[in-house]
């Protein structure tokens, strides 16, 4: 198996503004070669050299468009979701922001270590910014080039501000990540570091998801069972809860809730889901694979709006 390399810069210290999407995959659309010629990007996006820099990092990391033969093309859900014809062209859907979490947090195409640390693999719900900062240094000095503190502090202060909420006094700033509405992170008060000065503690958002459709749920369940399991037709609850790029992890979402999501997918598609019962162990069978934009779509079909 080939070791994934993941990245700590490329951003510009920027992270995914809600207007940089749509006017990408309309200058996808336009075969413009805006993401990959500044002075064009400058032009035609209305954006500065270094916030197109950012851009054509993210278009890749939530994983809407790529480069291939020389130009830039739309992901199948990037079509889907802001091409012509597009479910969502302005990202104003509440579906939106959570199939961005999603695609990101699972790239493992050109991914970022802030998502694979914090997201997939960290075991308490609340950090700061210093743990945050030590484990990130541990991560670099492993690989060939470690990064500097500089550089993993930036690492850090770009995940934060995707998904913090935003501040009513932040001014123009304040319109960084159309993330920010999912409330995945919050503040949680404060704590003394090692050192012992105080510092904000965050926490991660384990509440209902009220905001996510169900179908858009069944699309990242397929998604994510077809790559981790993809021979297996039966799965333990505690898997999709706890294990690697799990929907449990990912999402952040309890037992409880991820039970009676099950659940009510067996119930109302049972042509595809089975919820099997035996002595201490719920796992649920999938009869059939997703045509994956199908579920995609049906999440879209009665729209939320931001």
């Amino acid at each position: 198996m080939t070791e994934i390399t993941y990245r700590f810069s490329g951003h510009q210290t920027f992270p995914l503004r809600i207007a940089w999407l749509p006017k990408a995959a309309e200058q996808i659309y336009q075969k413009r070669d805006s993401l990959s010629n500044p002075d064009d990007g400058i032009l035609h996006l209305g954006l500065g050299k270094n916030m197109v820099e950012a851009l054509k990092c993210w278009i890749e990391a939530y994983r809407i468009a790529e480069r291939k033969e020389g130009q830039w093309k739309l992901t199948p859900i990037g079509d889907l979701v802001f091409g012509e014809g597009a479910l969502d062209p302005y990202l104003e859907d509440s579906s939106t922001p959570w199939l961005l979490h999603w695609l990101i947090s699972t790239n493992r195409g050109s991914p970022f270590w802030a998502w694979e640390c914090l997201f997939n693999r960290w075991s308490s719900t609340e950090f700061c910014a210093s743990t945050v900062l030590e484990a990130f240094k541990r991560h670099s000095d492993q690989t060939p080039k470690p990064n500097s503190p500089v550089t993993l502090k930036q690492h850090w202060e770009v995940f934060l501000h995707t998904y913090r909420p935003p501040r009513s006094d932040a001014g123009d700033d304040n319109l960084d990540s159309a993330l920010a509405v999912l409330s995945l992170i919050h503040t949680a008060g404060e704590r003394p570091n090692a050192a012992g000065k105080w510092e904000t503690l965050y926490a991660f958002d384990t509440g209902p998801k009220k905001t996510l459709p169900q179908q858009l749920f069944a699309f990242f369940l397929h998604d994510w069972w077809t790559a981790a399991f993809p021979k297996e037709e039966t799965i333990p609850f505690r898997a999709i809860l706890n294990s690697n790029l799990s929907p449990g992890r990912i999402l952040k979402i309890q037992e409880t809730e991820l039970t009676k999501r099950l659940a009510d997918l067996a119930a109302k598609q049972p042509q595809v889901f089975q919820v099997v019962e035996s002595t201490n162990l719920r796992q649920l069978r999938r009869l059939r694979r997703s045509r994956g934009m199908e579920d995609l779509k049906a999440a879209y079909r009665n729209p939320r709006f931001i």
